[in-house]
């Protein structure tokens, strides 16, 4: 699960304090379940699986016992203290799994309640901009390797750079909507055959009409194919309306660890690096004190709406805060991060947005940002989002700062 460095750097110290805090004899027993229960969250919110924290324990005990056996003089109370050490670790351990059970059903909770967000969404609207989206990819690939492009050395030719629209939402939001569904493999079967089998055979027959209008024809029937799963699976589910923040219409901070640990997982699946942006309103207050809570409605609905026409399908924006905002960049590079994070700031500085009775009011936004820095716990990630946030703000506003990787520190 953790790779080596993760281990060495990380756990190995956090395992160690762990040992001395358990066997502090000053430590009071109310200290030491509290440390347990966070500890337990901590391996809810990573995945660690309660046989491997109860394998771990055992591995522990049997390893003081024998040094208890070998460094206790004879009658020096070896079998108390084998006890000793034994009901302690037991104890610990089981506040432990205890902890990360509570905290694992709350956040299936939260993973239900998340993709009953999705499913409340306008779903035929969502329905039509992916089909738009999906015919756009279809159009793109036969411009680059067909349409316009014969010579050998014509640019652009090939994949694009970077996954399109449609691939992004198909990869990172399309799962959650569609979970069990058995078009979602289908789906990407076929966007599989286009990708590896038909455009290499259309680049290679591209001087030959007959041949190329054949593989073509085939791109074509791939394309159909995808368009009636894509239906099949909207027409699966059931549309309502609710579940989104009442003012801007985004998702709200309770489906932020549904979404942040799915990336995590696809992160150390695919080598994969994304980010988070915590993005909030400078000096916001004043607006609503001054104009009033339905133009700060406004001017919050209307950040909402150009923060989410900046980002990419496959991105995530949420309201976290009266005037806060956090951003997750699915497969974002890490040289792209500033870039973007510095066009949102000066997007929200673009607004003005005009008020009932012609007042306009003038927006600035302090951003922090961190990068996914392979840690598995999404609450350090946080953490550093919203210390940079706090940075930037002490630096006097309008201004993105960018997060420090971290090596050290404690995983538990």
């Amino acid at each position: 699960m953790l790779d080596h460095s993760i281990v060495n750097q990380r756990l190995h110290a956090s395992l160690v304090r762990w040992l001395k805090d358990l066997f502090d004899e000053d430590a009071s027993v109310e200290t030491l379940l509290a440390a347990q229960r966070i500890a337990g969250e901590m391996h809810a919110r990573i995945g660690v699986p309660i046989r491997w924290v109860t394998g771990g324990a055992r591995v522990l005990k049997r390893a003081i016992a024998h040094h208890l056996a070998h460094e206790l003089p004879p009658g020096a109370h070896r079998a108390e203290a084998v006890q000793f050490v034994y009901e302690l670790v037991d104890m610990a351990v089981d506040s432990m799994n205890a902890a990360a059970t509570t905290h694992a059903t709350r956040m299936t909770r939260s993973d239900e309640g998340y993709r009953l967000f999705f499913l409340t969404q306008n779903l035929q609207a969502e329905r039509e901009r992916q089909k738009s989206h999906l015919m756009e990819w279809a159009h793109q690939i036969l411009v680059r390797n067909y349409w316009g492009m014969a010579a050998a050395d014509a640019p652009g030719r090939g994949k694009p750079d970077g996954p399109s629209p449609f691939e992004l939402w198909l990869k990172h939001k399309a799962s959650v909507l569609f979970e069990y569904s058995p078009e979602l493999p289908q789906i990407q079967a076929h966007i599989d055959t286009i990708e590896h089998r038909l455009l290499p055979r259309l680049s290679a027959a591209r001087a030959r009409d007959d041949d190329a209008r054949e593989v073509v024809a085939a791109v074509n029937q791939q394309i159909d194919a995808i368009k009636q799963l894509l239906g099949a699976m909207f027409d699966q589910v059931t549309e309502h309306d609710d579940g989104r923040d009442g003012v801007t219409r985004l998702l709200n901070r309770r489906y932020f660890p549904s979404v942040v640990r799915r990336e995590i997982a696809i992160a150390q699946d695919q080598q994969g690096c994304f980010a988070l942006l915590m993005l909030e309103l400078d000096r916001f207050p004043s607006v609503g004190q001054t104009l009033g809570m339905a133009a700060a409605d406004l001017v919050l609905a209307r950040v909402a709406d150009a923060l989410s026409d900046s980002v990419r399908a496959g991105d995530f924006v949420f309201r976290v805060g009266d005037h806060q905002f956090l951003l997750l960049l699915a497969d974002a590079a890490e040289g792209s991060v500033r870039p973007i994070a510095e066009g949102l700031r000066h997007r929200v500085a673009s607004l003005s947005p005009r008020l009932p009775g012609g007042a306009t009011t003038a927006l600035t936004a302090s951003i922090g940002v961190a990068v996914h820095d392979g840690h598995p716990d999404y609450q350090r990630l946080l953490a550093r989002a919203e210390t940079a946030l706090r940075q930037a703000q002490d630096g006097g506003h309008n201004q993105v700062v960018v997060a420090a990787h971290t090596v050290e520190g404690a995983a538990g």
